[in-house]
Parts: C-alpha cells; sequence; structure tokens
C-alpha cells in the first residue's frame, strides 16, 4: 500500500498557498490490535518499499504525481501540476523540499515535524509490531449514510495524532482525519487495486475542511511493492538556486529604495519586460501574487483555481508563468535584480489593499523571489539590500536570533511579559505591533487578564474581523526588550490569525524598530537597533480610520471613546478636508501622522460632508491606552 500517494495532497495544498514532544509509546489495546490484524489481512502484508505513479486533478488543473516510500520513515514525491513542479522528501530524522521556483528548502521546527509524520504514516509504521515507536488506541464505532467503521487514534513518534476509519464490512481503511496547523485535513480512499499480493487505493480525495476549492483527487496510474528504491531518493539533493538571478549593476548585491507607505514597503516590479509598476514586499506571502485586474490589463495568461488564507479569511486564486521578473527600488533608481521563470499566484488584490493605501498595487513579491537572497531592510534610510547568499557575510553589530520557517514564514521565538513564549511570525507585510493568534490568546486567558482595552478592525486578504488592542508589561526577543508593548488580541475564526502553531504576527512596528536582515539559507535573522528603537508605542490619537472609495475619502471606522467620537465624526462621513487644505492633498502617511501620531492635546479642524451637508469639527488628540 502507498500512502505516501494518499497524502501529497495537503502537503500541495499548503505550498501552493509549538514542536510537540515525542509520544511515549504505548502497546495498542486488544480492541486497536484487532482493527490492525484485520486490516492487514484486508489489504496484505506490510510492504517495506512502494512506488506508485498517479495522476492528479487539483485547482481545475490536471498533473502527475509519483512517489516513494520505505519502511519505516522515508518518503518522497515529484509533483507536477500546471506551472508548478514540486518536490519533497523525508529521510527518516531530516526532511527537504523545493519552493514553488525549484529553490531547495531544508525543512526545520515545525514544517520537519509534519514532514516526518507524513513519512511515518505513508509507510503505515503503525502496523509494526511495536506500532512503529507511536501510540495506537481504539475508538467507538462510527457510522454514517456509507456504512459503519471501526476507529483508531494513531500518534507518530513526532507530529499530531490522526484518526483512520476502516470498513467494518471490508476492514480496509476507508478515511483518515487529521490537523495541518489550524487546517482539517480529510481524505476518503477507494476503488481499491490488487497489485502484488497488496490492495492499494486507487482513487484518493483529499479535501482541506472550509477550502472546498482546494479539493484533489488523485487516481492510481500504476504502483510497484518491495522494488529496490535507491537511497538517493529520500536524501536531501545539493542545494540549488530556482532560477540564475541578473544583477542589473553590481553581481552579488543590488541596493533598492523603498517607500513605506501605510506600514508596508513598496518597490517597482517590471513583469515580463512591462512598464515598471508597484509592488508590496511581504515576508508573510508564500508566493509571489499578481493583482487579476493588473494580470488582465497586461494580457497575462492564467490557469486552475485554489483557495488561499489570509489574515481574514480566505480567497480565490489562479496560477500563472512569468518570463521574467526585474525588480527595482522607487525614483530613479537604476539597480535590481532581475530573474527568469517565475511562478505567481494571481488573485484580486486591490478591492482589500486599495482603500486603505489610497493606491494600488500590481502585486505582492512574496517568499519565491525573497527567499534567494539575503534580505537586508534599513527602516531608517529606506533601503532593502538584496545579498547573494553564497558570499554573503554579516559585518554588522547586530544580534544573530536563530530563525525557523513555517511554511515559507520567517519565526522566531519572542516572550511577552517575561512568561507568554512562543514562535511569532515575522510579517514585512503586517502594519502591526504583535497580532497574538486567536488560539494563544484563549490557551492563556489573555482577554480576561489583559486590562483596559479598545475594540479594533483587523483585515487582510480575504476579509476583515474584530480585534482587542491592549498593554502588555514587556515584549522580549534575544537580548532586545522593551516596556508597555501594544499588542492585538485577534478574535478571528478563521485565516491565517487562528494559527494553532504559532503564538502570533510581528508587523513592521516592532520591525521598524530595528535594521533587519532575513538569511534564509543560514535560518538566521540579524537585529541591528535603529533610530526607533526606544520608542513608545501609542495608540491612535485621533480613532479616525480613512479609506479612498469611489475618489470620495470616507471614515471607515471611528473608534468609541475616541477623539474623532467625541468631535461627532462617524463611519460613513465623508472627510472633506483637514485643517483647511482639501483631502486629496493628504495622504494615509500625513494623516497618520497628524491625527494619530501627533502629540496629546493638539487640535485638527475636519470638515466633513454626511446626507449631503456640509459640517465643520474639531478633533483634540488623546491617548486611549
Amino acid at each position: 500500500m502507498s500512502p505516501k500517494f494518499r497524502r501529497l495532497s495537503p502537503a500541495l495544498a499548503l505550498a501552493l498557498i509549538a514542536t510537540l514532544p515525542p509520544a511515549a509509546h504505548a502497546a495498542a489495546d486488544a480492541g486497536a490490535r484487532a482493527v490492525i490484524d484485520r486490516y492487514a489481512q484486508a489489504a496484505g502484508p506490510a510492504a517495506h518499499t512502494v512506488r506508485t505513479k498517479g495522476t492528479l486533478h487539483a485547482f481545475g488543473l490536471t498533473g502527475t504525481v509519483e512517489s516513494f516510500s520505505q519502511s519505516p520513515d522515508k518518503a518522497a514525491s515529484v509533483t507536477a501540476l500546471g506551472p508548478f513542479t514540486l518536490r519533497e522528501g523525508v529521510d527518516g530524522a531530516h526532511g527537504w523540499k523545493t519552493d514553488p521556483g525549484g529553490k531547495l528548502l531544508a525543512l526545520d521546527g515545525k514544517d520537519l515535524d509534519e514532514a516526518r509524520a507524513n513519512a511515518w504514516f505513508d509507510n503505515e509504521a503503525w502496523r509494526l509490531p511495536d506500532e512503529g515507536g507511536g501510540t495506537v488506541k481504539s475508538l467507538p464505532d462510527v457510522r454514517d449514510s456509507a456504512g459503519s467503521y471501526h476507529a483508531l487514534e494513531v500518534t507518530p513518534p513526532v507530529g499530531r495524532p490522526r484518526t483512520l476509519y476502516f470498513e467494518a464490512a471490508t476492514g480496509l481503511l476507508a478515511r483518515e482525519e487529521g490537523h495541518v496547523d489550524q487546517q482539517v485535513v480529510v481524505t476518503t480512499l477507494s476503488q481499491y487495486r490488487e497489485i502484488q499480493g497488496h490492495k492499494i487505493p486507487g482513487t484518493t480525495h483529499t479535501e482541506l475542511v472550509g477550502l472546498p476549492q482546494n479539493a484533489l483527487t488523485m487516481t492510481l496510474d500504476s504502483a510497484w511493492v518491495d522494488v529496490p528504491v535507491e537511497p538517493s531518493r529520500f536524501a536531501e539533493p545539493s542545494a540549488q538556486q530556482a532560477e540564475a538571478v541578473k544583477w542589473l549593476k553590481t553581481p552579488g548585491r543590488a541596493a533598492l529604495p523603498f517607500d513605506y507607505r501605510g506600514k508596508h514597503l513598496w518597490l517597482r516590479a517590471s513583469v515580463n519586460g512591462g512598464p515598471p509598476a508597484d509592488f508590496i514586499f511581504d515576508t508573510g506571502a508564500s508566493i509571489t501574487v499578481i493583482d487579476s485586474s493588473y494580470a488582465a490589463k497586461i494580457g497575462l495568461e492564467t490557469q486552475g483555481h485554489q483557495q488561499g488564507q489570509g489574515a481574514g479569511a480566505t480567497g480565490g486564486a489562479s496560477f500563472s508563468k512569468l518570463r521574467s521578473l526585474r525588480v527595482t527600488g522607487v525614483g530613479d533608481s537604476d539597480d535590481g535584480i532581475e530573474l527568469g521563470e517565475t511562478r505567481v499566484a494571481v488573485l484580486s488584490v486591490n478591492p482589500v489593499l486599495a482603500p486603505f493605501f489610497w493606491r494600488d498595487a500590481a502585486g505582492v513579491i512574496g517568499f519565491d523571489v525573497i527567499d534567494q537572497f539575503v534580505d537586508e531592510i534599513d527602516y531608517d534610510h529606506r533601503t532593502l539590500v538584496l545579498h547573494d547568499p553564497k558570499t554573503f557575510k554579516y559585518e554588522g553589530k547586530g544580534e544573530a536570533i536563530p530563525m525557523r520557517l513555517a511554511n515559507h514564514v520567517p519565526v522566531v521565538t519572542m516572550t511577552l511579559d517575561g512568561r507568554y513564549t512562543g514562535d511569532f511570525r515575522l510579517d514585512v507585510g503586517s502594519s502591526s505591533t504583535v497580532d497574538l493568534h486567536t488560539p494563544f490568546v484563549k490557551a492563556h486567558q489573555l482577554a480576561a487578564h489583559a486590562g483596559k482595552s479598545v475594540e479594533i478592525e483587523g483585515g487582510g486578504f480575504g476579509g476583515t474581523f474584530s480585534n482587542r488592542l491592549v498593554r502588555m508589561q514587556s515584549l522580549q526577543v534575544g537580548r532586545f526588550a522593551w516596556r508597555r508593548p501594544l499588542v492585538t488580541l485577534t478574535q478571528a475564526t478563521s485565516g491565517a490569525f487562528t494559527s494553532e502553531d504559532y503564538a502570533g504576527n510581528v508587523g513592521n512596528r516592532v520591525l521598524e524598530r530595528f535594521k533587519v536582515t532575513f538569511d534564509y539559507d543560514g535560518r538566521k535573522v540579524y537585529l541591528e537597533p535603529g533610530a526607533k528603537y526606544a520608542a513608545a508605542d501609542h495608540f491612535a490619537r485621533g480613532g479616525l480610520q480613512l479609506a479612498l472609495e469611489n475618489d470620495q475619502v470616507i471614515a471607515m471606522g471611528v473608534l468609541a471613546g475616541s477623539a474623532a467620537d467625541a468631535a461627532g465624526l462617524r463611519e460613513g462621513d465623508q472627510v472633506v478636508s483637514i485643517d483647511g487644505k482639501p483631502i486629496r492633498t493628504w495622504n494615509p502617511d500625513t494623516i497618520e501622522d497628524a491625527l494619530n501620531e501627533g502629540p496629546v492635546g493638539a487640535t485638527h479642524k475636519i470638515q466633513y460632508r454626511r446626507d449631503g451637508k456640509l459640517a465643520v469639527t474639531t478633533v483634540k488628540l488623546k491617548d486611549m491606552l
């Protein structure tokens, strides 16, 4: 049997969009052992090696899968689908995969745990006399419209448990349920075929609950059991770059001036040799994204469809392959880099982002581009320096913080209030300070102990959600610490902020305190204090959030109890001018400086229109937290 053939699909779906301790071994109970023994009679003896080839139907595309497994804990696969060819493998203790552009990535942290667990399940190590070092226990039988099932809870030596359902009528494995972080993955197996005395599912269907467009169906084309498999199939290949990089000015180094607007990094990039357009640089994006309207404007062909997750919830995407992508700085900069073939996702970016930035983005520079370099972000001087990883040597005075990857996003360990320690994703695509994920907030009962708070709206790709903003006592990363940070207790019920594996996201309001250097190959983040390192966090003193809609600036949010609320402003008001200057002579950053970053007690006159009538009010800035 080839469980790798079954279980490839969740890894593929996640690739395109607290470490658990080893489980203490305990013998399977009598009920569980009876189910396993019957399965062995129905499916045949456990195989030492299995190789399969199959056809994959996913995201509106048809592709191929070839997989290999070797008992008890080795597995590898190659998946070709649309513009992507993805490779992954586990040799027992180590795991690896390629990113969407083809660059090799060594797995660590929870990604490695998940890969090792997949390999253990792929080989059905739970069938071994000692349960493969894991634990197996029987659960109550279940029944649905299709029949009755014997259920087992199976926990690997590392990673999450899964529930396996065996048909009472045949003894064969019919369904498997488990988690990949916050997502529930359900795999159903059917149309078993007998090959060399082993029954192997001919059809495997995998769904990520809540993301129905990401369902994958695999049909078995051929299989080989107990045939020799070269050890190199599972070993990590030699490191390689996804595509050759063309350095526009200086080999091995490109210094790109960036705009820092809305607490985001803006660069210029040219797609397929076209004119440069505005792109956001985002370490939180697992793949480079082209806005769907911009893609249509430049005639970019797309294929397939997928649901992706962002901070808010989920959103639809398709895929494309660029001939070239040239990334440069803003202004008159002639420095930069150019990549050849680049695989991208295409989705509607601007309906969510443009109202808050007052400008469109052609797309987002994501992980598959960013990880090809050592990325040095100098917030003080508004410069992004891209270094060749092969020649990079850190010469700064900062501290090297160990970094792991969480499905492509950089992760470091941080501590709040000297007691709440967790793994935090470093998200240059976020304008926040620290957004604590809903499970972390609940696990530590932070909402009950937070004290004074302010209700705010958060959002990202996929939608908006309610948050509580609070002050905590301290925040520490490495040797750096500061007092009274502003922290968001997210209340999202879906999307990336419901992650169970990671404590939260760290955005640019924290990162801008430093010169930050991301070394993906070396798995380090270098932090060097900058001009804002010791600055105190303060919350928006005006309490007014403005958005550009249909060429009008609208009060998108007015915080209850804020200065704007006291001045009588309400959501939906059209702001006409601030301090006598027409509103379109302002931008989100100058408004932020005046209304939210200005000194306590400062006053600003705001002219607005409500129900067709003009009015003027005065906002007197004050601290809310």
